[in-house]
């Protein structure tokens, strides 16, 4: 019972900081905010800051740990469904899009030149790890392809990340639903080179690497067992 109302107060003392920061980044931008400054607003000491954070990059961090919370059931989802055949309708893309669009104002805030890099160089590290067994999964019984699949995640990593800072920087003409349209349009004939086979959407059944790996990564319905 100790043990829960250690861990709420420690929660509660996360949630503080954090909301400090946020509204903080809304009212000065990131870069003209300070570890006082936190405090300050959160009514903490520094010592409780240090005890939880290194610095304020990493308090700003933990703001993705639900989206990584998010992505982490989305990838055992997809696992589980490629080793089980069973279907299951995830789109990773779209929900990135989505993601950014709720929280926009945030995004656009931190977007100065070394928080912008620090969350890009972030975001880029993580969602190549998370996906890439994914597409190690889909080429495991291939002998060659044309791009190490290693460099096929990490293009198709930087190509979405390009799109979200461009949609960003040009407030958004377009809504989730349409940029994860056009990613997939784009990145489709990426991955027919890649792995040298091509996408056949009149295909019943996902019945060769680059049509599953097409579905796990962009297509809005990935059914692996269809």
């Amino acid at each position: 019972m100790g043990e829960i109302k250690t861990d709420r107060r420690i929660s509660r003392t996360r949630r503080l900081m954090l909301d400090a920061l946020m509204a903080l980044i809304e009212e000065r931008g990131y870069e003209n905010i300070t570890v006082q400054d936190i405090l300050d607003r959160a009514d903490v000491g520094r010592s409780t800051f240090y005890a939880h954070f290194r610095d304020k990059d990493e308090l700003l961090l933990s703001w993705f740990e639900h989206l990584r919370s998010l992505f982490e059931q989305q990838q055992q989802s997809l696992l589980t469904a490629r080793r089980t055949g069973s279907a299951t309708e995830v789109n990773i893309v779209l929900d990135l899009f989505r993601h950014t669009a709720e929280h926009h104002k945030l995004y656009k805030a931190v977007a100065g030149r070394q928080s912008g890099e620090m969350i890009l160089k972030y975001l880029h590290r993580y969602l190549n790890g998370l996906l890439l067994p994914i597409f190690e999964e889909l080429t495991r019984k291939r002998r060659e392809s044309p791009v190490p699949v290693e460099v096929t995640a990490n293009y198709l990593v930087g190509t979405l990340l390009s799109m979200m800072t461009w949609w960003l920087d040009h407030n958004m003409p377009y809504p989730p639903e349409k940029m994860e349209a056009m990613f997939r349009t784009l990145t489709r004939p990426s991955i027919e080179a890649a792995l040298g086979t091509p996408v056949d959407d009149s295909s019943e059944a996902v019945n060769n690497t680059a049509e599953s790996f097409y579905r796990l990564f962009i297509d809005p319905v990935c059914c692996p067992g269809r």
